[in-house]
């Protein structure tokens, strides 16, 4: 028997795939409850706003990526910059559909209301920001390396470049090259 989506789950994908398709702007309940094939009251039930929509939005966002980046803490061998690790694994190895609502949820948010990022902004840095400073590893060389993966991913996200499995493999594994340097070299 297959996993049946929520109702909730339905509307969360009905609003990316609204975003991405036709833009932020369009992002209206009214729009939603049609393309999640649910009355209004029914998004309304779920989502008593646009607000709590895009926070669900941003919310289910950060689920997905924490499961995902605590699976790869669990694969990975302790060291310092293991949660940067991770992070970056994490960032890298997501599907392009992933990739594609993970843009739509940030898109939606930001453009309706930039303080609905505010948790976003922390639940990323957060655990990463820890680990810099316990190893010694300078923020800035962490900002380089996480802002050229989500260069990567946000110009797959845009179209403006495609990268085949093999492609996005080697950019993956050469910032996991550099970060090992950087974490060898500031443990000196």
């Amino acid at each position: 028997m297959g996993h049946r989506k929520s109702r909730k789950d339905a509307i969360l994908e009905a609003a990316a795939d609204l975003v991405q398709e036709k833009g932020a702007v369009h992002l209206t309940l009214d729009a939603v409850s049609a393309r999640a094939n649910v009355s209004k009251g029914g998004l309304l039930y779920h989502f008593r706003t646009k607000e709590a929509l895009l926070q669900a939005m941003v919310s289910r966002l950060e689920e997905t990526f924490t499961r995902d980046r605590e699976t790869q803490l669990a694969t990975l061998k302790k060291s310092p910059a293991r949660t940067l690790k991770a992070h970056i694994i994490s960032m890298g190895t997501m599907r392009q559909k992933e990739a594609k609502s993970v843009a739509a949820a940030l898109l939606a948010a930001g453009s309706h209301d930039p303080k609905l990022l505010d948790d976003s902004r922390r639940f990323y840095y957060e655990p990463i920001n820890k680990e810099i400073e316990a190893a010694g590893i300078s923020h800035a060389f962490v900002s380089v390396i996480v802002s050229a993966v989500k260069g990567m991913l946000l110009s797959e996200m845009l179209g403006t470049a495609t990268y085949t499995h093999k492609e996005r493999s080697a950019f993956i594994e050469e910032i996991l090259r550099l970060i090992e340097e950087e974490e060898a070299r500031s443990c000196k």
